[in-house]
């Protein structure tokens, strides 16, 4: 039993299997957001239809599948409360898809479901837009396009009839499959115009209004303990940056985030309706600016990222009264902006808020032993230099470094008195743990202090020469109002003895003064091999964000500037692409129609000279007369050379009328020859 039970098994069952392969590459990107039951049943199915092609299964009956439909609906609305929207709606596409694959009767099917899964392949795109995608799917379609080739071919080879019983020859899928790369490289440039003049509007480029970038992770207005340390581990891209000017040392590599001031005994925030705007805000820059590059990938919030402490602001950008840099609308799409900072710098406070927001703590009895924060009020009465901040801060740090605490990626869990927990008990904690409990401290003294969270470090990509933040490199600080000084940062986890530091490369981001990872420990020629292929990837992916992903109105314009056609207007875009357009179809057309009438010409050239050889035995072809028509008289006359005649003609016919290959021209050319 085969996949159509119309055609002839021979000639369906490669098909088949290819259709069915290039619906596996078209859901391999869709696994990474699926839920893992679907991403099993999905792929389930597509082995079990495989399985029944190479006739080693049945497939379910009606009531089975009618069933699995049930079960597949009734699991994507619990895993996803609705059966709309980008994730539910594609997940349902997908599963809807696979059990399609028992219903085919005819090629309409065949085509239904080939035609899905293109669709699909769209839908890829609103999940991920990355390179790797990308060429999955270029190579999903070129799979997809030879299963459309195989089936239609196969199709009309065994519903056509022939004047005279002859044996079809049959493609060989590797012909289909070079069928359908030639007539995917014949649409690239048609992309590639497409892709560059195709008038560019703002907003993201693939996207959905309500769900489009609900999967998307990074920091946020909020800190608890454990909250950045669950991205610890994360290693996607967080930005990159190119510099303009010389690298900052480790240091001063602070990447400035949201801004939190408000300590619920728990949580840090930073309430959006108490944030203030402002256009600018005045500070003295100490030393030479840094300028650079920064392409931040998207993450559906409006934090923009600088290195502390930003001097100058993008475009549809705003700054807040904590020198935190907002977006005028969430970052959907990659953005990228030219930016200048000072690593060093005096800065004031803002003179419309008051100190007093910085000093709040929660309300609870100081008296009490086993009352929130207690254990913290009788360590800062030791700690505390009264009329010497400067003292009081090093008190503490120096606290954080005798007292054997320790860095870690997997801190304890951390309850009802977090400060207090962290502080005396446990001693685990990643670096808002120590933030948190720094600023607590300070404000405890009466020193105004906030939470300023971003990322720290970054890692420089030999290869192209520009800097990769992850989001595992994301970081809490504190900054103290010191008078004069201005708000000076403190990072308490720098405190910490590089041999409490748990993770290798925590120590080396944290403390300037480690050795390079290199040299850490010895590494084998498979690990120098791994990460300069790491590097190059990671810059393969920078330049596709660049120049692809990254491909705005803005560099559109550039682009025209740059080959002398300045302020192009959308009805300009909009006339160059259809005249483009219209020439590249003439191209191809004259392109197409040329090899058709080469073809032609070689085949007639030979089957001519046949027929000159005919003629020598006073057997002409008359003009009315017919190919087949002609074979069989010449048949009559000359029987012993039935086979070699009836051979030619059949070539003579398959290459003018059914399918051209090179092969069976070759066949044509010495068979005539040996006539």
């Amino acid at each position: 039993m085969m996949l159509l039970n119309k055609l002839q098994p021979p000639n369906v069952q490669p098909a088949a299997l290819i259709l069915l392969l290039g619906l596996m590459l078209v859901l391999l990107p869709h696994f990474s957001h699926l839920p893992l039951w679907l991403s099993l049943v999905t792929t389930s199915l597509v082995i079990w239809r495989a399985c029944y092609e190479l006739q080693l299964c049945k497939i379910p009956g009606k009531l089975i599948l009618f069933l699995f439909t049930i079960m597949l609906l009734v699991g994507i609305v619990l895993s996803y409360h609705t059966l709309v929207g980008r994730d539910a709606g594609s997940a349902m596409l997908l599963g809807l898809l696979c059990l399609k694959l028992f219903e085919i009767k005819s090629y309409r099917e065949i085509s239904i479901i080939i035609n899905l899964a293109l669709f699909s392949i769209v839908i890829n795109f609103l999940f991920n837009q990355s390179i790797a995608v990308a060429f999955t799917m270029l190579l999903a379609l070129a799979v997809l396009f030879t299963a459309l080739i195989g089936f239609q071919h196969n199709y009309k080879k065994l519903s056509q009839l022939t004047p005279f019983p002859i044996d079809i020859i049959r493609s060989s899928e590797k012909q289909h499959f070079k069928l359908a790369f030639k007539m995917l490289a014949q649409a690239i440039p048609f992309a590639i115009v497409l892709f560059i003049l195709f008038p560019r509007v703002d907003g993201p480029l693939w996207g959905l209004p309500e769900d489009a970038f609900s999967a998307e992770t990074g920091l946020s207005d909020n800190m608890s303990p454990g909250r950045i340390s669950q991205l610890s581990n994360n290693t996607s891209v967080a930005f990159r940056v190119q510099f303009d000017s010389a690298v900052p040392g480790q240091d001063k590599l602070y990447w400035r985030g949201p801004v939190m001031w408000n300590f619920d005994g728990y949580s840090w925030t930073a309430p959006s309706n108490e944030r203030i705007a402002i256009s600018h805000f005045e500070f003295t820059g100490l030393g030479e600016k840094t300028n650079y590059t920064i392409t931040l990938q998207p993450h559906n919030t409006f934090w923009m990222f600088a290195l502390d402490l930003p001097s100058t602001l993008p475009d549809r950008s705003r700054l807040s009264a904590n020198m935190q840099m907002l977006s005028l609308s969430p970052v959907q799409k990659l953005k990228r902006y030219q930016i200048s900072s000072y690593t060093r710098y005096i800065l004031p406070t803002y003179s419309q808020i008051s100190l007093e927001r910085y000093l709040e703590l929660p309300e609870t009895n100081s008296s009490s032993p086993d009352s929130n924060l207690y254990k913290s009020r009788q360590l800062i009465k030791k700690l505390k230099v009264p009329g010497n901040p400067q003292q009081t801060i090093n008190n503490v740090l120096n606290y954080f470094a005798t007292q054997d605490f320790y860095y870690s990626r997997q801190p304890p869990l951390l309850y009802n008195n977090p400060v207090d927990e962290f502080l005396f008990e446990t001693k685990r904690g990643y670096c808002e743990h120590y933030a948190s409990s720094f600023t607590v401290l300070m404000r405890l003294t009466g020193i105004p202090s906030r939470i300023v969270t971003g990322y720290q470090g970054g890692e420089i990509n030999p290869l192209d020469n520009y800097m990769t933040l992850r989001q595992s490199d994301a970081h809490a600080w504190s900054e103290v109002y010191l008078g004069d000084k201005g708000w000076v940062r403190v990072d308490p986890t720098a405190a910490i003895p590089p041999g409490n530091i748990e993770n290798t490369d925590d120590a080396i981001r944290l403390n300037s003064t480690l050795k390079k990872p290199s040299t850490l420990f010895k590494s084998s020629w498979l690990s120098k091999q791994m990460k300069q292929m790491h590097f190059a990837w990671d810059a393969i992916n920078n330049r596709w964000n660049q120049w692809v992903l990254g491909y705005n109105n803005k560099k559109q314009k550039a682009f025209f500037e740059a080959i002398g056609i300045p302020d192009i207007t959308w009805q300009g875009l909009s006339q160059l692409l259809f005249s483009l357009l219209a020439i590249l179809t003439a191209l191809l057309a004259l392109i197409v129609f040329s090899n058709q009438s080469k073809q032609y010409n070689d085949i007639q050239h030979y089957y001519d000279k046949f027929l000159k050889k005919l003629r020598k035995a006073d057997l002409t072809k008359e003009n009315y007369e017919g190919a087949a028509d002609f074979c069989q008289r010449v048949i009559l006359k000359q029987p012993d050379s039935k086979s070699a005649i009836e051979q030619i003609t059949q070539l003579y016919q398959e290459l003018r009328y059914k399918k051209y290959s090179e092969e069976n021209l070759k066949c044509f050319k010495n068979k005539i020859n040996s006539f």
